[in-house]
This record gives structure tokens, sequence and C-alpha cells, in this order.
């Protein structure tokens, strides 16, 4: 840790993907009062972040069709969870599909905010879309709940499913993780640990993810997107230092904390990359595709320049549609 690898092939595009998009500065110029500031209390944050998904969920058109949704109340040898099964419709005389693969899937907000609801489209339409089974993950939150409590989750998440993959009708080979921002950084310490455990992940999708909180290694890195965006919309260099201090894990250089900076990538599976031009963790996803690519790891990435952190909330922008587009493209090459 602490040396500046040379740039490689996504990291020394950076500069590709930075250039302000029209048409998101024109949108957010007129929706000013709809685009959220994540810094504040935690109570409030929350309540802002589940007022914009939910504003973009009910702008976009419903998908209650071609799959059953259930909530379980799950109690874990570390504490009581719910998780939420989409489960595909099936095309059998007897209703239901043959085995098919499945997806953990962890929601973003610092792991500090979110829920099932917020992420609640996503994993309708990757049901629906592939045909797989989905598992939203509602984790426990820091500050109440800092680290290592959302990890254990993610993990006692992935033996529920295994556990009940018969009833779910889910093949155990084609097991995915998934998630978005510190939801994305869950999945990938549970494909890099799933590795080291001899388990069985047959991929990855890591959207716009969490990958290193060590501000010494981002300069060592020569990963500069953390204070050239620090002021970005929706997400801020201030509103990573407060989530970084709700979760509050004791070793921020810890790869179960910054799996950028774990010693190797031998075994991880492959891995499906959305990343945004315009979004302080840019450098440091772009980083870790170089890196997978590096260990020889199978690396999809689409970067949507010109735009923040997570702007597919706003289902008014052409690119979000284009982001719904590839994310079904990228979770097919993982099955493939």
């Amino acid at each position: 840790m602490g040396s500046a690898p040379p740039a490689t092939t996504w990291l020394s595009r950076r500069l590709e993907f930075a250039p302000r998009d029209d048409e998101w500065e024109a949108f957010y110029e007129a929706n000013k009062d709809h685009v959220p500031s994540l810094e504040g209390p935690v109570a409030d944050v929350r309540q802002i972040m589940y007022n914009t998904k939910m504003r973009g969920q009910g702008k976009a058109a419903p998908i209650d069709r071609g799959l059953t949704v259930t909530d379980h109340d799950v109690q874990t040898p570390h504490a009581n969870i719910k998780l939420r099964t989409y489960v595909p419709n099936g095309s059998s005389n007897e209703g239901r599909l043959e085995s098919v693969p499945a997806m953990l899937y962890f929601h973003g907000g610092g792991f500090a905010l979110g829920d099932l609801d917020g992420e609640d489209r996503t994993c309708r339409s990757l049901c629906v879309g592939r045909k797989i089974v989905v598992v939203g993950v509602d984790y426990r939150l820091a500050p109440e709940n800092p680290y290592p409590a959302a990890l254990n989750d993610s993990w006692d998440s992935l033996d529920w499913l295994l556990q009940h993959a018969a009833e779910l009708n889910v093949d155990k080979a084609k097991i995915l993780v998934g998630g978005t921002s510190a939801g994305a950084n869950l999945a990938a310490v549970l494909a890099q640990q799933a590795a080291s455990c001899g388990i069985t992940i047959h991929g990855q999708l890591l959207r716009i993810p969490v990958v290193c909180q060590s501000k010494k290694e981002l300069l060592a890195r020569e990963l500069y997107s953390m204070d050239e965006m620090h002021d970005s919309p929706i997400l801020s260099r201030g509103a990573m230092e407060q989530f970084l201090d709700w979760y509050n894990p004791p070793n921020i250089e810890d790869p179960t904390v910054s799996p950028l900076l774990a010693s190797t990538f031998t075994g991880v599976p492959r891995a499906y990359f959305q990343l945004c031009g315009r979004d302080p963790l840019r450098d440091e996803g772009l980083a870790y595709a170089d890196a997978l690519e590096a260990a020889g790891v199978p690396v999809r990435v689409n970067v949507y320049s010109g735009v923040p952190h997570a702007f597919w909330i706003f289902p008014e922008m052409t690119k979000t549609q284009v982001a719904a587009k590839e994310l079904q493209s990228g979770v097919q090459w993982l099955l493939d």
C-alpha cells in the first residue's frame, strides 16, 4: 500500500469523462430544489434521500407484472434484518421457472441512509428483465450500527440465500452480488471474502462503488476526483467524510472498508461497473476496474460522462434511460 501504480486503461482515461453534460446542467439549474444535499443531521438526510428516490420512482412506469415480491423478517446470528425477494414468474406448466440465477442487492446511502423501498424499482427491473431472483437487503445503518454491522448483515443475507435456494429455485452456481455506492462496497468486500473462503460468487455489479476510504491512499494512488468534485451535486466530499465518521471503522485501510487496498484479487469474480464522470468516487472506481483487470478478472465498464453520483435517480434524464438499458446488458454479461 502507499505506492502510486502507473495509470492504466480506465484511470488514464478519466479526463474523457469529466466535461460537463449540457442536459444535466440544464436539468440541475431548473430543478435544484429536487437535487439533494446529503450533509446534515442523519435523520434529515435520511428523509431527503427517501423523498428524492421515491419522487424518481413515482415518475417512472411501475413494474408490477411478471414477478412476486415478498418481505421476510430474518433473525440472523447478529440481528433481525429484513430481506425482500423478487421472484420472476415462471413459464413452465407449474408456473415456476427452472433453477435461475440470483442477485443479492445492497442499497446505497453511505452506510447510514437508504432502505428497501429506495431500490425497489431497480430490483424489480433486474428480476423481470433478466429473469433472476433478486434479494434486497435492508442491512443495519450507521451511526446507530457502525462497522462491521452492515458487513455482517451482508454475510448473513448470503447465508440466508444459500439456505433458501431450493425454495426460491435459485441456481447456487450463479449467485451475483451487487449494489450502489456504499452497497457496492459491501458487494465488493463480500466478493473478495467469498473468494478467499472458497465460496463461489459468479459475478459482481458495482454501481458507483466506494472502494477507498483513505485520503492518504487516494493521494498516493493519484486519485483526485474526491478533491476535484468536492462540491458535486448529490454527493460531496463533505457528505463522504460525514458518512465515514458515522460508519466509524477502526482501520480505514482494511480491505473490508477499502477493497481497492486488498493485497490480492485472486479468485474475485467478474465485475460490471457503472461510474459517473463528475462523481467524487469516479477515480477510485476506475482504479478498482484497473486493479481487477490487472489481476486477470474480466471487467466491463460503462462511464456516464459529465454527470454526478447516482444521477439516474432522475428518470427525466436521457442518460438515465441509457444507464437502465446498459444495466440490463451488463448483468446479462455477468451471467454469460
